[in-house]
C-alpha cells in the first residue's frame, strides 16, 4: 500500500513538472512569436516607407501688353510609390494662384483666383535617366469675360510622354524635366497641346 502511495506521488509530481515545463516552453513560445511579429511590422513598414518617393514643382509665370497683364505662382507635390525597381504610381496635385488684369472704358479690372489640378500617375523608367510618364487629372480652370464674370471650368486630360532626371536615386535629391502630350483636342482657346515640367525630387 505505501509502494502504491509513494508511486502515485511520484507520478502527481513528475506530471505537474511537465506541465509547468510546457507552459513555460509556452510562454517563451508566445513572447518570441510577438517579438517576431512586431519585427515584422515594423520591417514591413521600413520597407513601405523606403518605396515612397517624393517630389515638387513650381509654377512661375508673367505676361502683359495690349493692356492686360497675367500673373502666376504655384506648387505641384507628387509622390509615387515603386511597384519594383522599374515602375512607380501615385498621386500627383497642382494649386496655382492667379492674378489677371486688364484696361476697359470704366478703369482697370482685376481677377485673383485658384486653379487646380488632381490625379493618378504612372511612370517607368525605361534607360539611365530617363523614363516615361502617363497621367489621368482633373483640372480646374477659370475663363475670365471682359465683363469681368468668372466661370469655373472642370475637365479630365490624360497625359503620356517623358522626362529626364539629372542626379537623384535611393536617398538622394534630384532634378528632373518632362515633357506631356494631352491625349485628348483642346477645347480651349488657350490650350496648349504640351505641357513642359520642371521639378525636384527624393528617393526615385
Amino acid at each position: 500500500m505505501k509502494r502504491l502511495l509513494l508511486s502515485l506521488l511520484m507520478l502527481s509530481t513528475l506530471t505537474l513538472s511537465l506541465s509547468g515545463q510546457n507552459t513555460r516552453e509556452d510562454e517563451a513560445r508566445d513572447d518570441l512569436d510577438y517579438t517576431s511579429s512586431s519585427e515584422d511590422r515594423r520591417r514591413q513598414q521600413s520597407n513601405f516607407g523606403g518605396q515612397l518617393w517624393y517630389g515638387a514643382g513650381a509654377q512661375l509665370g508673367f505676361q502683359g501688353g495690349n493692356g492686360t497683364s497675367f500673373f502666376q505662382i504655384g506648387v505641384s507635390p507628387i509622390v509615387g510609390y515603386k511597384l519594383n525597381n522599374v515602375i512607380s504610381v501615385g498621386p500627383r496635385a497642382s494649386l496655382t494662384y492667379n492674378n489677371f488684369r486688364f484696361e476697359t472704358f470704366n478703369g482697370t479690372e482685376r481677377n485673383n483666383f485658384l486653379t487646380w489640378s488632381g490625379g493618378i500617375f504612372a511612370r517607368a523608367k525605361v534607360f539611365q535617366q530617363f523614363f516615361v510618364h502617363g497621367e489621368y487629372s482633373l483640372v480646374s480652370d477659370v475663363d475670365i469675360f471682359t465683363n469681368g464674370d468668372e466661370v469655373r471650368v472642370n475637365r479630365t486630360i490624360p497625359f503620356l510622354g517623358g522626362g529626364f532626371q539629372q542626379g537623384g536615386g535611393p536617398g538622394m535629391a534630384g532634378f528632373e524635366i518632362l515633357i506631356l502630350f494631352r491625349l485628348t483636342q483642346p477645347d480651349r482657346i488657350n490650350d496648349s497641346p504640351y505641357e513642359f515640367r520642371t521639378g525636384f525630387n527624393y528617393n526615385f
